[in-house]
């Protein structure tokens, strides 16, 4: 009798141990992250396995259970920032012109199997193009609808510009892009950053940038808040600048040759950073009640950091119920 007390009292304490290690193990979840890589000539790198990625969610590891690359045709929106900052101040101002070839490029280059929309924007949203119009359509209306400077005019509502185009994208799928043409800055949404920021990571939106960067003076800078969206959301960021003019935001753009092969080189890029990437799927700490933030290395065979290669993902998971 004695020996099943103390053989009783042995699978107790045991099962007291597993319950303490159960109640102090963090709760897992299963969450899927997107990440490009890229070789030092800007192309695809297609041959790594799930060991080559080594990520960390809030400073804690998270496993890596597979990782696969996928290629196949995605959907883009573009983004067609038209505020009056976007005709430049000059009359031989070519800024419009870049942004306008910037998207022709856009939808002449981009494979025909790729859904292209196209929103527009200044103040408010103006014409929307969603996924059943034909790429004529938008071609047709950048050359009669855009002709002039003086289309070009008021303030800037980028966050409402892209909860709008989220909204083409819904139901969303993995690889989903919006690809804004624009001098960066937001002075008229109604929606916040932090709420375009949520939609878009909750919905897995990647935010790509074809910006005008001009140096204009810190205190009067609005385009970080974008830029941080595209880095936030595992997108990138595509820059042409300006030579400055006479006046503080009047800036001269070429729109000879160099441009319109920088313009190409920059529709190639996104193209192969939109319908081609890694799918994770990770084992990580279950999600906080505040956004998850998310680190990535790529490592070699040796698990060192790879010197050879660059990459791009998601930098937070959304929190429960954003």
């Amino acid at each position: 009798m004695a020996r099943v007390a103390l053989r009783f009292a042995g699978l107790l304490l045991l099962a007291y141990g597993f319950l303490a290690a159960a109640q102090t193990a963090p709760t897992l979840s299963t969450r899927l992250l997107l990440v490009n890589v890229l070789d030092r000539n800007g192309n695809a790198v297609r041959n790594l396995t799930k060991d080559s990625f080594r990520v960390k969610v809030n400073g804690h590891p998270a496993v890596v259970v597979a990782a696969g690359y996928g290629l196949a045709p995605r959907r883009i929106v573009v983004l067609l920032d038209m505020s009056s900052s976007m005709a430049g101040e000059a009359e031989q101002s070519k800024k419009w012109r870049v942004a306008r070839e910037a998207v022709e490029d856009l939808l002449t280059e981009t494979p025909a199997d790729v859904q292209v929309a196209l929103v527009t924007f200044s103040s408010h949203v103006h014409d929307v193009f969603d996924f059943s119009q034909h790429r004529s359509s938008l071609e047709t209306w950048l050359k009669r609808g855009t002709s002039q400077r003086s289309d070009v005019k008021g303030t800037t509502a980028f966050c409402d510009a892209a909860v709008a185009a989220a909204k083409l994208l819904q139901p969303a799928r993995p690889g989903d892009a919006i690809y804004a043409i624009t001098d960066g800055g937001d002075n008229s949404s109604r929606v916040s950053q932090t709420d375009t920021r949520k939609l878009l990571l909750q919905a897995g939106i990647r935010l790509f940038l074809f910006l005008f960067a001009e140096p204009i003076p810190s205190q009067l800078q609005q385009g970080g808040s974008v830029l941080m969206l595209a880095h936030e959301t595992g997108g990138f960021v595509f820059g042409v600048t300006g030579q400055r003019g006479l006046h503080l935001f009047d800036f001269n753009y070429d729109d000879g040759e160099n441009t319109r092969d920088r313009i190409k080189l920059y529709t190639r890029a996104l193209n192969i950073q939109v319908n081609g990437f890694y799918t994770l799927q990770l084992d990580a700490p279950a999600p906080a009640k505040k956004l998850s933030k998310i680190s990535l290395e790529i490592v070699d065979n040796t698990g060192k950091v790879s010197k050879d290669v660059a990459w791009t993902y998601q930098r937070m998971f959304p929190a429960p119920g954003m």
